[in-house]
């Protein structure tokens, strides 16, 4: 007796049939072929530039992107008048930050040099912010030194620099495209300390 076939049997032949029509298969291309693999070590980290030992808080990229060296201090030595003092760091300060409507005043806000005709609204509140940085220092537990930095505005603004000198404190006022660095702040007050302390303290 003649052995059916099973539908197994059936459907194994219509898959070879269906694979012999199919047209062999193209190798596909390396689409990678001969490009490095890629390395997941740890890269290491750039070393910061030694920093030079003459650079100054006050250099700023120039243009060509150097350093822009800022000028010397004004030699003080033969001046003996505080407002002619004043009026040299006043202008060494225009020459080292490029700011406009440079002034110094006490910290009552009174004028001592600079752009003080076209700034006596700023003076005057500049005193009123050394008053309250006094009385907020006073309220600190511990030994707070007054000095400060603030700037308002976003291009141009307007900073305020507070120096102490002795026991009395003075205000820097500038207009800049954009606010010195509290580095930078601290070389103009640091600039203002050495030229004018001793004249201050003596005429004080």
């Amino acid at each position: 007796m003649a052995r059916s076939r099973s539908s197994f049997d059936d459907l194994s032949i219509a898959i070879a049939s269906a694979t012999a029509l199919k047209p062999p298969s193209e190798k596909a291309p390396q689409q990678f072929s001969g490009v490095s693999l890629v390395s997941f070590a740890a890269t290491p980290e750039p070393q910061p530039k030694p920093a030079s030992a003459d650079a100054s808080p006050l250099d700023e990229p120039s243009a060509e992107g150097t350093p822009r060296r800022p000028p010397k201090l004004p030699d003080l030595s033969g001046v003996v008048s505080p407002v002619l003092r004043c009026e040299k760091i006043v202008e060494w300060i225009v020459e080292a930050t490029g700011a406009a409507d440079v002034f110094l005043a006490d910290s009552a806000g009174l004028p001592m040099a600079g752009a003080v005709a076209d700034a006596e609204a700023r003076m005057a509140s500049a005193g009123m912010v050394a008053s309250a940085v006094a009385q907020l220092t006073a309220a600190l537990p511990g030994n707070t030194s007054p000095i400060f930095e603030l700037h308002v505005g976003e291009g141009p603004c307007f900073q305020l620099i507070g120096f102490s000198v002795g026991s009395a404190l003075y205000l820097v006022g500038l207009t800049r495209p954009q606010p010195l660095s509290p580095r930078q702040a601290h070389a103009i007050r640091l600039a203002c300390r050495h030229a004018l302390g001793k004249t201050l303290v003596s005429s004080a």
